[in-house]
């Protein structure tokens, strides 16, 4: 088997990157739209080419300015390409995770060793919190590659002193500052200021400041933030200061949460590596027996890189799962090198594979156990949506626990692994299909475009759904609620399209054709607020269509 391999590395090597390709891309049109952010996500782009303005963002008929305009900018010329689908809003996503993995390998190879490069990127590919975020129209996979480009293309700087990295560091922070604003800049050189501080090497931090590369930055971002500015003479405070500062320091947007908040989300989200961190806190472990000081530096890097993330985020007010995401390379690069320090200590450290493949064998057993106690998801609907992902996880455990008992090769026991992470990313993906379809807004859709709405007002109460913008092709008044539309409606393009309660009855009342959405929590309110009863009323889901005439 090992002359095969070596006789057949670049057959091997081009398997290895067709199956990266498939498990990230072959999914992504198999599945609705995932309410509230895929709805959001995927009708911006899509009012950008029906009204030709790229400059100012337009989510449902009026100004969004939560966020700058790359990803919609790629999402829309995707639309162009692919049509406006499902697939062609989440191409970005797919991409930039391949993109990380591409980079793990690079700096993996960079830090180690080809092996180390290669077995890196194939645990962040499989890694269950990748793949998930991947395969959603949202802007963190995105963010994720331009800093993790900047943080590489910054190590290959150290390295090398070849100047061309420093322009391409600056390249990626602006598409960074494009994608998702300020925090592209303030993460990388956060610690980066902290890695030269903590190696005593404080000129490094100063090499930064490189003027082709600053000028580089510059021309990336500079003309779209003069342009909407120029359009929109609010948008300065509500992006710089709203969106960034009070975002980070309030609970404006209710996503509070706990200081320990993501520790649960890196255990589940390195399934299934996820035991093997362990290894890093033995005494033979990477982090505490460095070889070199080349090596002590690489790992207070990769260190720094994971918790000045994590924490930035942990003592936030606004927290999402995905914002975790820049700091899983590190994680990915730590694990990889320790394996390969298994090999050279012939130890799985801190009983790591042990550990490992405990969690991997109660993740099943939490699945079954779940199954079993629910009285919603029957036998039939697990095995056809999470089969395929549980029989993975506890066939690849057993294998890999076979293989090291028979051969005693470390190298065999992580390609069973790494076969299982690719079968377990598949599983994932059924799963996530199921979440996706129960979180969407398309069969209500459906069922409004079943009424012919195009000579009706269709009016969403006590909340904003977004895929129904997309899926019925037209644009939706709100009542009794604003939400992240309420910067837009105060602007002269949300007149006439947000309503209170007693305006809604009057509405209700007229000549014109109105079709009531409200969700099952909202429906008694609803209902309380109309004076006059419904001539139809249609369900779907947690859905009611109420529709005066």
């Amino acid at each position: 088997m090992r002359d095969f391999c070596l006789k057949n590395k670049k057959l091997l090597l081009g398997i290895f990157v067709l199956a990266i390709f498939y498990l990230y891309l072959a999914h992504l049109g198999s599945y609705h739209l995932m309410d509230p952010d895929e709805g959001r996500y995927n009708q911006i782009p899509r009012e950008m080419l029906l009204s030709g303005d790229f400059i100012t963002p337009h989510l449902n008929g009026v100004e969004y300015f939560e966020k700058p305009a790359f990803q919609y900018w790629f999402t829309a010329i995707m639309m162009k390409i692919f049509g406006v689908t499902e697939f062609a809003g989440r191409i970005l996503p797919a991409l930039s995770a391949i993109g990380c993995v591409g980079l793990a390998g690079f700096l993996g190879t960079m830090m180690y060793s080809r092996k180390v490069g290669l077995l890196a990127s194939a645990i962040l590919a499989t890694s269950c919190l990748n793949l998930i975020v991947a395969s959603i129209n949202i802007l963190d996979m995105a963010l994720t590659l331009f800093m993790t480009a900047c943080m590489v293309f910054f190590y290959a700087f150290e390295r090398t002193e070849k100047k061309k990295w420093l322009v391409a560091f600056y390249i990626a922070m602006g598409f960074g500052v494009l994608t998702k604003g300020l925090v592209a800049i303030i993460l990388p050189f956060g610690i980066l200021f902290w890695y030269t501080i903590l190696t005593k090497r404080p000129r490094l931090f100063l090499k930064l400041f490189y003027l082709p590369g600053i000028l580089a930055f510059l021309i990336v971002t500079v003309p779209w933030f003069y342009l909407v500015c120029q359009a929109n003479h609010d948008f300065f405070y509500f992006f710089f200061v709203r969106e960034h500062f009070l975002r980070f320091t309030t609970k404006m947007h209710d996503r509070f949460q706990p200081w320990w908040f993501f520790i649960p989300f890196v255990i589940i989200g390195m399934l299934p590596w996820t035991g093997f961190l362990l290894s890093l806190f033995s005494k033979k472990g990477v982090i505490r027996k460095t070889t070199s000081q080349r090596n002590r530096f690489d790992i207070i890097f990769l260190l720094l890189w994971f918790f000045i993330i994590f924490i930035f985020y942990s003592i936030s007010d606004s927290k999402l799962v995905p914002y975790i995401m820049p700091c899983w390379m590190p994680l990915a690069i730590l694990i990889a090198a320790s394996i390969k320090r298994f090999e050279d200590e012939n130890s799985w450290l801190c009983h790591s594979f042990l550990i490992n493949s405990i969690l991997c064998l109660a993740f099943v057993g939490a699945l079954v156990g779940y199954v079993l106690s629910s009285n919603y998801l029957t036998i039939d609907e697990f095995i056809a949506e999470g089969g395929l992902l549980t029989a993975t996880l506890f066939i690849g455990t057993i294998a890999s626990i076979f293989v090291w008992i028979k051969t005693k090769r470390f190298r065999c026991t992580v390609s069973v692994l790494c076969v299982m992470g690719f079968f377990f990313g598949l599983g994932l993906h059924d799963v996530q299909q199921q979440v996706h379809n129960n979180q969407s807004a398309y069969y209500v859709s459906q069922k409004i475009n079943e009424l012919n709405p195009q000579d009706a007002l269709i009016v969403n109460y006590g909340d904003f759904y977004h895929g129904i913008p997309y899926y019925t092709n037209q644009r939706v008044a709100l009542a009794d609620f604003k939400g992240e539309l309420e910067f837009g409606s105060e602007h002269p393009s949300g007149a006439g399209w947000f309503f209170n309660g007693e305006e809604l009855n009057d509405l209700w009342n007229s000549q014109k054709r109105i079709i009531i959405v409200v969700k099952e929590r909202y429906k008694d309110k609803c209902l309380n607020v109309l004076t006059s009863p419904a001539k139809q009323v249609l369900t779907e889901g947690s859905y009611t269509i109420l529709i005066n005439k």
